[in-house]
């Protein structure tokens, strides 16, 4: 008989303690996150993001190069998007949430222009004058021109997407011919239907727990692409470059989980977006080894 995993032993766990699997149910039996419950998740969690990922406000996982964490690991994704912004360039970024990667690429870019489009964005102290954020739901990104925009990219934000059919047709629209469509997302290994009944209950904690929509397969991921009309360019598996830092997540989670009384507590006083940040936490980084699911890099053009 073959061992039990690690991630199968943790689901277990959290099924185990009255508190935490009160709020597993609730989570996973929701309804389909709809945009309004994305704003509510990214309002309840900025201050935590903000604690737990970076002081500097990038909400995004840190991708390591040597195995070892480091703060550097958090330009990854913004300096990978840089190499393809040229002088006078227009670059949109779909939800950039607290607007790091928009400041840091201003800064990197001084002749570029940098539009952001967000649900929730987040206010920005000495704004530079070569960016401009738009509150809307970047389904419906009317406000743009059609081919305006060089360079258009998102960083862990699609997948929070009902709707991501609408997503892609929008980036072709407001892309320029040749233009680059750059995504870092999260996607299942295989279709959903093909994992046991424990591993679905941790996609379906995963999913609604961030907010998000239920997580697609790298496959249905590229489909998206190619029904968009956009030509691949490259895509990078980098799950085993975020292991790092989903170690350290997980070892903050157990902390708070691990104990009943601190469980308890987290389970009853805290918001439930907050706490399915936590569970997500402690499981994640056994599902990134165990190939539940994959952190890539889309590089696609139009």
């Amino acid at each position: 008989m073959a061992e039990e995993s690690k991630l199968h032993k943790k689901m277990k766990y959290l099924e185990s303690v009255p508190s935490i699997n009160r709020c597993l149910e609730r989570i996973v039996s929701g309804d389909d996150v709809s945009p309004a419950d994305v704003r509510s998740y990214f309002k309840n969690n900025h201050a935590a993001y903000k604690r737990v990922h970076s002081k500097e406000g990038f909400m995004h996982f840190r991708i390591s190069q040597n195995g070892m964490l480091s703060d550097e690991d958090l330009y990854y994704q913004p300096n990978t998007v840089s190499k393809y912004i040229k002088d006078g360039d227009s670059v949109v970024e779909l939800g950039p949430g607290m607007g790091s990667n928009l400041l840091y690429l201003a800064k990197k870019h001084p002749t570029a222009s940098f539009t952001g489009v967000d649900l929730f964005p987040k206010p920005i102290a000495d704004m530079p004058s070569n960016v401009r954020i738009i509150e809307h739901d970047y389904s419906d990104m009317s406000m743009i021109p059609d081919a305006s925009a060089d360079v258009v990219f998102g960083i862990e934000t699609i997948v929070h997407c009902q709707d991501k059919t609408k997503v892609y047709k929008e980036v072709y629209r407001i892309l320029k011919p040749g233009g680059v469509f750059i995504v870092y997302d999260y996607a299942l290994r295989q279709a959903m239907e093909k994992y046991d009944d424990v591993e679905k209950k941790a996609i379906m904690l995963v999913s609604k727990g961030g907010g998000a929509a239920l997580l697609e397969s790298k496959d249905e991921w590229e489909a998206y692409f190619d029904k968009g009309g956009f030509t691949k360019e490259s895509v990078n598996n980098l799950t085993k470059n975020t292991l790092p830092d989903l170690k350290r997540l997980s070892t903050l989670a157990s902390h708070t989980l691990g104990s009943s009384s601190r469980a308890w507590f987290t389970c009853t006083f805290l918001s439930l977006s907050y706490v399915g940040n936590i569970l997500i936490g402690y499981i994640g980084y056994d599902g990134g080894v165990e190939g539940l699911g994959y952190y890539l890099e889309w590089i696609y053009r139009k």
